[in-house]
């Protein structure tokens, strides 16, 4: 009988110790690279929408500008899906798989994450020219406006990562940049 109950604490201690390293696995902070765990596996493996992956981003590189976000299916007066053809250049929400954007709420700011992933992979490219026509619409806003944001926009990031379109307008953006880029290498 004793030994019975000594070979069920040792499955359960054999057990416990085989979760616990599992779940350690998991720990961020240890991997080294960056990329978020959950129960070992690489966050990157998991298919991100948009918001999620703009929100890893930023968290690993800030910018106290961008306050303010909206991602696809929000048809809010301020919603992503409201302003949609109006931000990329005529493209309808029907265009766009998933998408995202976070940006500074003032107004008087060019600070702005734009991501999106379009609704044919093969026209991925387009979503590309249309962020990098978005950086030509910033500096056309700002020109007149608030002249002092145009180095801002004369240094933003356009490129893809991740299967997304990325656009980042912000003091920080090659950091931005290379926070997706390090999400997406996992």
């Amino acid at each position: 009988m004793i030994t019975h109950i000594l070979k069920a604490i040792c499955v359960l201690c054999t057990a416990a110790c085989a979760a616990t390293a599992f779940v350690g696995c998991g720990d961020s902070g240890s991997s080294g690279s960056g990329a978020e765990s959950v129960a070992g596996v690489s966050q990157t493996q998991f298919d991100l929408s948009a918001k999620e992956y703009l929100d890893m981003a930023l968290e690993k590189a800030p910018d106290s500008l961008l306050d303010e976000s909206t991602a696809k299916g929000d048809t809010g007066s301020y919603g992503f899906d409201t302003f949609c053809s109006k931000l990329y250049g005529g493209a309808t929400i029907d265009d766009i798989a998933d998408g995202a954007i976070s940006y500074a709420s003032t107004g008087g700011n060019a600070d702005e994450v734009s991501i999106l992933k379009a609704a044919d992979e093969e026209k991925q490219a387009d979503m590309t020219r249309i962020l990098k026509d978005r950086v030509d619409v910033r500096r056309h806003d700002f020109e007149g406006y608030k002249p002092e944001e145009l180095p801002k926009i004369d240094k933003a990031r356009v490129f893809e990562a991740n299967g997304y379109s990325v656009l980042v307008i912000a003091d920080n953006a090659e950091e931005i940049e290379k926070a997706f880029k390090s999400i997406s290498e996992g």
